[in-house]
């Protein structure tokens, strides 16, 4: 096992040599070591399977990689006949399949680096080699059928495996990932038409499939379900098309009617892919052309047939029954297009389809209740999405579908009514029979509850401009009976003896009614609610319901009780996640401009306005915790939701100071507490001041506009912001700080344009105020703030600087203050928390700032605001921070697969800082061309500095005592005297900004920065080439001479051959540039990146090897 091994190991690393360095080899050596490798796998056939596959990966990238440059490389199939010459043992026939296959494979992998060059080189090898090698597998195929080895079996399977792969490959460079395989056709070259045209190929495939064994026949189903899915406009004309068509359906036929092809959809792995055959067959051809097969009627009865086999095995092939599924939904979708005739014919097949899935359903739940099979109520997403292909098959032929739905859910309701009759006449006992009887009624809930998702499916699955009057009545009755059901339970579960209770069975039924009034609402609740005359006036007749409102009232009323809490501790998990899928629900009828406007009508709406903090509401206790995520945002999503709800009317105020009470009253208690006045514990005033932040930061989040921000503004501003600060004071290692910093991010954010005061009103300066001295009491902990451990660094110190972070961006962004008050007028607010904020910077090192994504996205945001109107603007800024700033922003550019978001942002950062400087030059040298064109035009100016007003002038100077004159006439460059201001004024203009200072004395910062982004920029594939383009055009116009030492040297690497057209590639990078930072300049500099970018993916290039001193930070 030992040479085995290494072995494998010497194959990887020669693997990772050619993929780094394939470039450097010269031609002859490419070539000799392709030869070296396909020589030592012919010359090894017993070599180990797993040997056999490194090795034909390794063959299969050097093909790739030498495949644009070198002809011979592109003589792919002769190369291979070595392998298959006549005599030859299957051993070297299945090692040469295997062989293909990899190289088909390894053709199809795209690169994000090199993303135009792999493309480009997997097109050339679909023109040239992919359709041979895939008639040359066919015909290896019909030729296996007359073989008989002991190894023929796993011929065979090579040959398969290699068809499958070819049909797979990625013609039209969509990179599809595996989730999309079952979606579209195969868009097959023109040039692979006479495969398909011609009808021995399925003749093959078909015969092949009669006759071979599984595994082997799976394959084979698998490649017809391939080419079930050819595109259509492959074929030159529609007589071909249709013959392909019938050929299809006549094989399928023949299959389903044979007991030889009956005996073979035995098999589990044929039974799935011939189901999955014709869902991709359906999903490709039209039905207008299906239907001209002259025996249409028997083929769509005997997949009816079948399709009502494979919905009883779903204990066998679960899997199977979503692709029979898509096979009718999308029947009968387009089932307008057909004769009316073949409309009616397939409607009735679907009637009866739609009674055979319901009974699998109902079989299936009473399964998973006794264990046998996995219960699909665990994933309801899954579970939904089934349902709704159900729906569609069903609506085909409603009424009659519907009947049946109705009664089956009334003959369950009536059995549940009786079992719950057996419970409450108090027959039955703990002990005696109570295992029973909780058996048979979890049984009927589970099947029930199957039941409501079915008809929430139902009626969602209508469309209101195709609806009928017939087809609203039914889902009227449909409706009526889940109410009914609703209604029923609600009662059950208040009189149910524990002992029967069931948790999980609790959370299924309550979430399949959350899913049908979720439905209900989607098609009858809105601005179509005027068109459903049929289902209100059923509703009304029978439970009062005349309208959306009285449905709404109903929705709210039934769902609130399952936010409230058992208190059993067996029952928290699924009541916690009853509470995220009603408040799911609330967010939905919150959203919507119609409904919400109902709801905030609705009496139980107005008591939940008042009373939103129920002790019955356990998921409001903040001393409860969850690990999921969803659960613990519960708190936030509530008061979201319930702000939304309250401010849905213009005229508030009352209405909000009546919300605000129950926070008034916690906080005023704080209040106390902290002035010593209150018997509350530091543990109880920590936990309400958790739970308040919590819920102010939900309220908060969904104010979208002036009015309702300068209402809680009001109401939270003076007087309660001195509990924020003092609770920063004393908990800022704790999780209460943690929801501060988040309710305090989306307090000062100023998103909608929201945070807006009147002009003369100081909010804005005191809102900030406030920000920086929370800010500054919060990082000052941070910095202080020692670590338990290094793998404690997210949760104990960098989460808490990732939300000091996002705190000043949404405060420095907001622009509802003038930041040049505070250096106006002395006050320290904004230098407080800069400092700070430069000191959390260099606390964290670069690798960790980049290595946690959500700190990296709020340091490099922030840093883009900082950059957009801050930076230039401070009198200096510590050179660490600088070079630790610049050395991020370069490091976040540099990975292979960046944020792209950081990246941008970064880009943007270095474009500013780059524009900033560039603008002052240029201003600085138009001043000195002036003082000097100035200087020459008047001579030289009076060299004894005695020039004096003339006497005129002198003689009125008390009358001009605004323009005050040095004492001793001090001149001008041109001899002119001038007053003290201008004099100061002149001084600032000529002295150098300390960014253009820094930037110049340590060019090497430009360097690094240039390297970084031309390198991603000749090198990678980004999708972000725009924002990389703005801020190189900087670098370079900055730093010309380097530009020009860099771009000979990256010429003068490349190989000979190559360096004129790298050379002229880089000329045209400048053409038509000019020294400036206009608009127009910029767009045609990124224009010519563009052309660069194009250039370099079409070249096999290599890198510049920079030196530490070269790069300077690098």
């Amino acid at each position: 096992m030992i040479i085995p091994v290494m072995n494998r190991f010497a194959t990887s690393r020669l693997k990772n040599l050619v993929e780094d360095h394939f470039t450097t080899f010269t031609t002859p050596e490419q070539l000799g070591l392709r030869t070296f490798v396909l020589q030592y796998i012919y010359q090894n056939p017993d070599a180990q399977p797993f040997i056999i596959t490194a090795q034909a990966q390794l063959f299969a990238l050097i093909t790739k990689l030498g495949w644009i440059e070198n002809d011979e490389f592109r003589t792919l199939v002769d190369q291979m006949r070595v392998f298959f010459q006549p005599g030859t043992a299957l051993a070297y026939r299945i090692i040469g399949m295997r062989l293909l296959t990899a190289i088909a494979t390894e053709m199809n992998i795209p690169s994000s680096r090199h993303a135009t060059k792999y493309r480009k080189i997997a097109v050339s090898f679909r023109d040239a080699q992919l359709l041979p090698i895939f008639q040359f597998a066919i015909s290896l195929l019909q030729t296996s059928l007359q073989i008989s080895d002991p190894d023929v079996e796993k011929f065979r399977h090579s040959i398969l495996v290699l068809m499958r792969t070819c049909l797979s490959f990625d013609f039209i460079g969509t990179m599809p990932d595996e989730s999309s395989d079952d979606i579209g056709s195969i868009q097959t070259p023109t040039t692979w038409r006479s495969i398909f045209e011609e009808p021995g190929y399925l003749d093959v495939l078909w015969e092949c499939w009669k006759k071979f064994t599984s595994p082997n026949s799976i394959l084979v189903m698998e490649s017809l379900s391939q080419a079930a899915s050819i595109r259509r406009s492959l074929f030159s004309s529609d007589d071909t098309r249709h013959a392909y068509i019938h050929h299809i359906m006549r094989e399928t036929v023949l299959t389903l009617k044979s007991g030889a092809g009956q005996s073979k959809l035995q098999d589990v792995g044929n039974f799935h892919e011939f189901c999955r055959m014709l869902s991709k067959f359906r999903s490709t051809f039209q039905l207008s052309e299906i239907c001209e097969y002259k025996d249409f009627e028997q083929w769509i009865t005997l997949i009816g047939e079948f399709t009502s086999r494979g919905f009883h095995s779903w204990k066998w092939s679960p899997n199977s029954v979503p692709y029979l599924l898509t096979f009718w939904s999308k029947m009968v979708s387009s089932v307008s297009s057909a004769k009316q005739t073949t409309q009616d014919y397939i409607q009735r097949i679907t009637v009866d389809l739609s009674r055979a899935y319901l009974k699998s359903r109902l079989e299936c739940a009473q399964a998973a209740v006794d264990g046998e099979v996995d219960d699909p109520l665990e994933s309801e997403e899954e579970l939904v999405t089934t349902l709704e292909m159900y729906a569609t098959l069903s609506r085909s032929k409603y009424v009659e579908s519907g009947q049946y739905v109705v009664v089956e859910f009334k003959d369950l309701s009536k059995k549940h009514r009786q079992l719950i009759q057996r419970v409450t006449a108090g027959t039955m006992s703990p002990s005696l029979g109570s295992s029973e009887i909780k058996e048979q009624l979890l049984v009927v809930e589970m099947q029930l509850t199957w039941m409501v998702y079915t008809i929430a499916a139902l009626i969602g699955g209508r469309v209101s401009y195709q609806s009928t009057s017939e087809q609203d009545q039914m889902d009227g009755e449909m409706a009526s009976e889940v109410l009914g059901f609703i209604h029923q339970q609600q009662m059950w579960s208040a009189q149910r003896p524990i002992y029967i209770a069931s948790a999980d069975a609790h959370l299924y039924v309550q979430s399949a009614v959350i899913y049908f009034y979720t439905q209900f609402r989607s098609s009858y609740i809105g601005e179509e609610s005027s068109k459903s005359v049929k289902l209100y006036t059923l509703l009304g007749e029978r439970w009062g319901l005349n309208g959306p409102n009285q449905v709404l009232d109903v929705i709210m009323n039934s769902s609130l009780g399952n936010l409230r809490s058992s208190g059993d501790p067996e029952w928290r998990k699924q009541e916690d996640q009853l509470v995220v899928r009603t408040l799911r629900l609330y967010t939905q009828l919150a959203s919507g401009y119609s409904s919400v406007k109902h709801i905030r009508k609705l009496d139980t709406t107005k008591a939940l306005l008042k009373n939103h903090n129920s002790n019955d509401f356990r998921f409001l206790d903040p001393a409860n915790k969850s690990s999921d995520t969803a659960v613990a945002r519960s708190r936030m999503v509530y008061y979201t939701m319930l702000s939304r709800v309250l401010f849905s009317e213009d005229n508030v105020e009352v209405d909000f100071w009546r919300f605000v009470k129950p926070w008034e009253l916690i906080l005023d208690q704080v209040t106390l507490a902290f002035e010593g006045n209150s018997g509350l514990s530091e543990e109880e005033i920590r936990l309400m001041l958790l739970g308040i932040f919590k819920d102010l930061r939900g309220f908060v989040s969904s104010i979208t506009n002036r009015k309702q921000y300068n209402l809680f503004f009001e109401w939270f501003y003076p007087a309660y912001t001195p509990i924020v600060l003092r609770a920063m004071e004393i908990w800022p290692h704790n999780e209460l700080g943690i929801a501060i910093m988040r309710f305090w991010n989306e307090f000062a954010s100023n998103k909608s344009s929201r945070v807006a005061f009147e002009s003369s009103s100081p909010n804005g300066i005191l809102l900030f105020r406030e920000t920086s001295n929370i800010l500054y009491t919060y990082g000052r902990n941070l910095l202080n703030r020692p670590l338990s451990s290094d793998s404690a660094r997210w949760s104990e110190k960098y989460k808490g600087i990732m939300l000091y972070f996002n705190a000043l961006s949404a405060s420095l962004s907001g622009k509802y203050v003038n930041f040049g008050v505070f250096k106006l007028y002395g006050d320290k607010a904004l230098d407080q928390v800069l400092e700070v904020f430069f000191s959390l910077m260099l606390a964290i090192p670069v690798e960790d700032m980049i290595s946690f994504p959500k700190l990296a996205q709020a340091y490099f945001s922030v840093i883009d605001v900082f950059t957009s109107e801050h930076m230039t603007g401070l009198p200096m800024m510590p050179h660490p921070v600088l070079a630790y700033m610049f050395r991020a922003l370069g490091e976040i550019v540099l990975p292979q697969n960046p944020d792209t978001m950081c990246c941008t942002s970064a880009c943007s950062s270095i474009d500013k800082v780059c524009t900033f400087v560039l603008n002052w030059m240029l201003k600085d040298k138009i001043r000195k061309d002036e003082d000097q064109e100035e200087l020459l035009s008047n001579g030289s100016p009076d060299p004894t500095g005695r020039a004096r007003l003339n006497s005129t002038g002198s003689g009125n100077n008390s009358q001009r005592s605004s323009v005050e004159l040095t004492p001793s006439g001090l001149p001008n460059s041109n001899g002119r005297p001038i007053s003290k201001r201008r004099q100061q004024q002149q001084q600032q203009q000529q002295e150098t900004h300390w960014l253009v200072e820094y930037l110049m004395a340590n060019k090497e910062v430009l360097n690094y920065l240039f390297l970084v982004i031309f390198q991603v920029v000749a090198f990678e594939n980004r999708s972000n080439y725009w924002s990389l383009s703005r801020p190189l055009l900087g670098l370079i116009l900055l730093n010309r001479d380097f530009y020009v030492e860099y771009t000979n040297n990256f010429v003068q690497s490349q190989l000979p051959d190559r360096q004129e057209q790298v050379q002229t590639a880089v000329n045209a990078l400048m053409e038509g540039v000019e020294y400036n930072t206009t608009t127009l300049n910029r767009d045609r500099f990124t224009q010519n990146i563009t052309s660069f970018r194009r250039e370099c993916t079409q070249m096999t290039l290599m890198n510049v090897n920079t030196t530490t001193e070269d790069s300077g930070m690098l």
